[in-house]
């Protein structure tokens, strides 16, 4: 009987171990060079197993082409081949022996192969698409990849335009303009100076050179212009710099003439609403016609048709199209009659507000036409842009909402706060979910005040146990963000716990502690120690099960001084079926008389083993408290105090009521009159302590 129990316990112990795995890592190497260069990249391995072969297929960016026959091994592979090569945009570099030999050692290179860098600065992840490792007996064995990275080190310069243009200005008056250059490259671009080709004297720029440009960032450059007569002036400005790209030449005009100019009025909106814009003219000449373009920013949509002409109109015609974000607009008069007035609204247009950032509209284009000595001449000598303010939603939330660990037995629910960070109403069109049964409790659309938040209350019904994870996403009117993903993860577990009790007790009496089980899933085995005062008890041999533990066994051992270690199993696959109640009644006898006062039993290791052989535990340590009293004559019924209740029990006692519910009484304290017997004696002893008479 021992050796079989002893197999039960073993077979039990045995659900709460855990496994171990090999770790094998395939490293790629990193490199950088300039536009051209050849660079060396190493493909390294740490390995537990001995890996006799490795296959590593590498995604390659367009900016890098692989150097034929440039795959070579290091001196971890002694005994191997190597070969390497390029299909369908993916280097394919393998590792082998025909031996099936380990590659030696378990760490460091085993293989390099060599790139071509292109001609655009980038930095470029080198990460595998696939891992393929064997052993020395055959056998794929798994590993992870750690990533690579190729950059490609030069400058880059870009320019806010190609043309500068002027426009029409008066002449003996000097004008600025401001070439914005931006290196998009990711090394230092020095610009040495400009170099103008045809009207020197004209044209000039008050800024200091050399002009440094860190990667990243962008540097003004000043032209100065100053006219002297009319005319239509076209210039060419060279960058002088070391930019890989050679496209640096700029483009300056200017039509000196009268001052005929052109106003972009301010307005304001709100994103993804619709603005009326007013254009005015002031004019020397009588302007017949005009032709404007605009470069619309992005945060500018054009409404098609939306170009009207004032009141200051005659038989005027327009033509407005929108190409490629330029909005051109045309305007003339058959019979070649001029705008009346000299001041005012010449016409308006309306877009539709993008993005959430103010911009400036302004023409990069401006052409006002009037009839000079009998030829149609274009005397705009200015235009002017404006700010178009835009008012819009701003979603700010936490990208991860951590919903915890909850009982498979309810649902799990958790608040994410979404704040309007904006300047106008945000409004949660949807909240869309990559699971099924994630869900949120709040009615939508739901419409968030500038400055102001409010919670998604998200809930997973689902019982699945274990860890989860979804993409939770959020759909608004934030013209920039328009879905906000948050990653959701918790855990689900079955609620099986084990609680303990006992009731105060008396000096010299023995403890009693009830066990009881609240399991969600069946359970066939229990473990669990009790650390007990050793001073003033020790466990005995009593354990009662109940009726909910039919079937199972159970058993104690001493395993240090004050820890008991209690097991329940079963020989005959009994279980304790899912609910709440009390499973066992265990005992601990007094060593003597207890002081009065506080106890606790702390339980640990606690393990609820299931058929499967898995430890469904879902709790932690657990104290069990009770208090020591003195024992109080006449206290019949445990309640500390001697009432009229105290004779009713002892009644009870004499009448053979007792021991057995509801009838548990202390026969310790029912002797009142000290004879060493229970009789109606003591009835009329206890009543005269209750009426305060002396005995």
């Amino acid at each position: 009987m021992k050796s079989t129990l002893t197999k039960v316990l073993a077979a039990l112990l045995l659900c709460f171990g855990v496994g171990a795995r090999a770790d094998n890592i395939v490293t790629i190497g990193t490199a950088s060079g300039a536009p051209g260069d050849e660079v060396t990249l190493s493909i390294a391995m740490q390995n537990n197993d001995n890996i006799a072969a490795l296959q590593l297929l590498i995604p390659l960016d367009e900016e890098l082409s692989f150097v034929e026959g440039s795959a070579a091994l290091t001196d971890r592979c002694g005994s191997h081949s190597v070969t390497a090569g390029v299909k369908d945009g993916e280097l394919s570099l393998m590792v082998y022996s025909l031996g099936m030999n380990a590659i030696t050692g378990t760490e460091g290179d085993v293989a390099t192969f060599r790139l071509k860098l292109g001609n655009q600065p980038k930095s470029i992840t080198l990460a595998a698409s696939k891992l393929i490792l064997t052993d020395t007996d055959g056998n794929s064995v798994t590993g992870t990849v750690q990533n690579g990275l190729v950059s490609i080190r030069c400058a880059k310069a870009e320019y806010s335009s190609m043309t500068i243009d002027f426009g029409r200005v008066p002449i003996r008056s000097t004008y600025q303009g401001t070439l914005t250059v931006r290196n998009v490259g990711n090394e230092p671009l020095e610009v040495t100076g400009l170099q103008f080709v045809n009207y020197v004297t004209k044209f000039s720029s008050s800024t200091q050179f050399p002009l440094t440009v860190a990667a990243g960032s962008s540097q003004n450059i000043n032209i100065t212009y100053a006219p002297e007569e009319r005319g239509t002036v076209s210039e060419t400005v060279k960058v002088l710099c070391n930019s890989i790209s050679k496209l640096n030449n700029i483009t300056l005009k200017a039509e000196p003439f009268a001052v005929n100019e052109l106003h972009v009025q301010p307005a304001a909106g709100v994103a993804d609403e619709t603005i009326t814009v007013s254009l005015t003219m002031n004019n020397m000449d009588a302007i017949s016609g005009f032709q404007l373009e605009f470069n619309l920013p992005d945060a500018l949509e054009y409404v098609p048709n939306s170009f009207q002409l004032s009141g200051r109109k005659q038989d005027h015609a327009i033509v407005a199209t929108v190409n490629d974000g330029l909005l051109r607009i045309i305007c003339y008069s058959p019979n070649d009659k001029p705008f009346t007035g000299e001041d005012g609204e010449l016409a308006t247009m309306q877009f539709v507000l993008r993005g959430r950032n103010s911009v400036t509209l302004k023409t990069s284009k401006c052409l006002l036409t009037a009839t000079i000595n009998d030829q149609v001449t274009n005397v705009c000598s200015a235009d002017y842009g404006a700010t178009i303010t835009i008012k819009s939603p701003r979603i700010y939330a936490s990208s991860t909402l951590a919903m915890g660990a909850t009982p498979v037995t309810e649902d799990a629910v958790k608040a994410l706060t979404v704040r309007n960070q904006g300047s106008a109403p945000l409004v949660i069109s949807r909240v869309v979910f990559d699971k099924e049964e994630f869900h949120v409790q709040q009615q939508l659309p739901l419409t968030i005040a500038a400055g102001g938040s409010t919670t998604l209350t998200v809930v997973y019904p689902s019982t699945e146990e274990g860890d989860y994870e979804t993409t939770m996403q959020i759909y608004c009117n934030d013209p920039e963000q328009r879905v906000w993903n948050v990653k959701v993860t918790g855990n689900r577990f079955a609620p099986n716990y084990l609680s303990f009790s006992a009731a105060d007790i008396y000096q010299d009496d023995p403890l009693a502690v009830e066990v009881s089980l609240s399991n969600y899933d069946a359970i066939n085995g229990i473990q669990f120690d009790v650390e007990y005062p050793a001073a003033y008890f020790e466990p005995t041999d009593e354990l009662t099960t109940t009726a909910r533990a039919a079937g199972l066994s159970v058993s104690q051992r001493i395993v240090s001084e004050g820890v008991a270690r209690y097991f329940f199993y079963s020989l005959t696959d009994a279980i304790i079926e899912p609910g709440d109640g009390k499973v066992l009644t265990m005992k601990f006898a007094p060593k003597g008389e207890a002081p009065v006062g506080n106890y606790q039993l702390k339980v640990t290791n606690i393990k609820l083993g299931t058929p499967d052989m898995v430890d469904k535990y879902a709790g932690n340590d657990v104290t069990c408290t009770f208090k020591v009293k003195k024992l109080l004559i006449g206290d019949i019924n445990y309640d500390g105090l001697i009432t009229i209740a105290d004779v009713t029990a002892l009644v009870n006692i004499i009448l053979g009521k007792d021991d057995s519910e509801p009838y548990v009484y202390n026969h310790k304290t029912a002797d009142i009159n000290g004879d060493k017997s229970i009789t109606i004696a003591d009835v009329t002893a206890l009543v005269n302590i209750i009426l305060g008479k002396r005995l």
